[in-house]
């Protein structure tokens, strides 16, 4: 067996080195060579482009598209970014609460069927009883991309999908990257039967202050059980107004 591994090792060495003398002979050849070519871009030959012909090249590279010129604010809004299998990863949206006072995760409940993820929150604590609710509230947070940068006094769309086993109460706020300073806030109320089914939510918040670096929460006192889904902010000045497409100033 030894001498047949020996004259298996042999061959190759053999077969790489013709490999590589046949290479170098070619490059040789190729060296030794010249080229000409000629181009004709003289007017009668060129090709008139048709006036009806117009293009555009877009790749979503890098966060060109969504956290670049997309005016929406949300990173991870339709909470599909970690599969569509559940449970999953929600990142980067951050939970506000400890597990004594909310469970939160995903299910397959929404109401979008090509994308039926959707953020489920079961809040355990409440502002009466013994399970008191932490002052502020519990829920989550998503700093966007990176810091949402609020303006003073500019207008956010904000649009929402929620649904709800119980009565709701749940405050939606922009606020610094820590949650302490409050730039805009809005408190949807609902009755039980009102959010028994998905209902989409439309509001505007106006900043009062300049924060570079601040984060979207939805915060709650109240039991129950919450179903979000396509939590969306954008400046209301879109361009054209239209809020599939880019700021006007980003």
């Amino acid at each position: 067996m030894a001498v047949q591994r020996t004259d298996a090792a042999s061959w190759l060495r053999e077969l790489v080195l013709v490999y590589a003398m046949c290479w170098t002979v070619s490059l040789g050849f190729v060296a030794g060579q010249t080229g000409q070519l000629n181009v004709d871009a003289s007017p009668q030959n060129a090709r008139k482009i048709p006036d009806k012909m117009f293009g555009i090249f877009f790749e979503e590279i890098n966060h060109a598209g969504a956290g670049g010129l997309w005016a929406e604010l949300v990173s991870n809004r339709g909470f599909e970014a970690g599969g569509p299998n559940t449970p999953s990863n929600i990142d980067p949206w951050l939970i506000i609460g400890n597990e004594s006072s909310i469970i939160v995760g995903t299910d397959r409940t929404s109401c979008f069927e090509k994308n039926p993820v959707a953020l489920r929150m079961e809040v355990l604590c409440d502002s009466k009883g013994t399970n008191n609710c932490p002052s502020g509230g519990v829920g989550v947070y998503n700093p966007g991309y990176w810091g949402m940068n609020i303006e003073r006094r500019r207008v956010y769309k904000v649009g929402l999908h929620i649904r709800s086993s119980d009565a709701v109460s749940l405050t939606v706020s922009l606020t610094s990257s820590d949650g302490l300073q409050k730039l805009a806030s809005h408190t949807i109320t609902a009755s039980k039967k009102q959010f028994a089914k998905w209902t989409k939510i439309e509001f505007h918040l106006k900043s009062s202050q300049t924060n570079t670096n601040s984060r979207l929460q939805l915060t709650t006192s109240k039991s129950g059980v919450i179903w979000l889904d396509q939590v969306s902010v954008m400046p209301s000045d879109t361009y054209m107004f239209c809020r599939l497409f880019i700021s006007k100033r980003q």
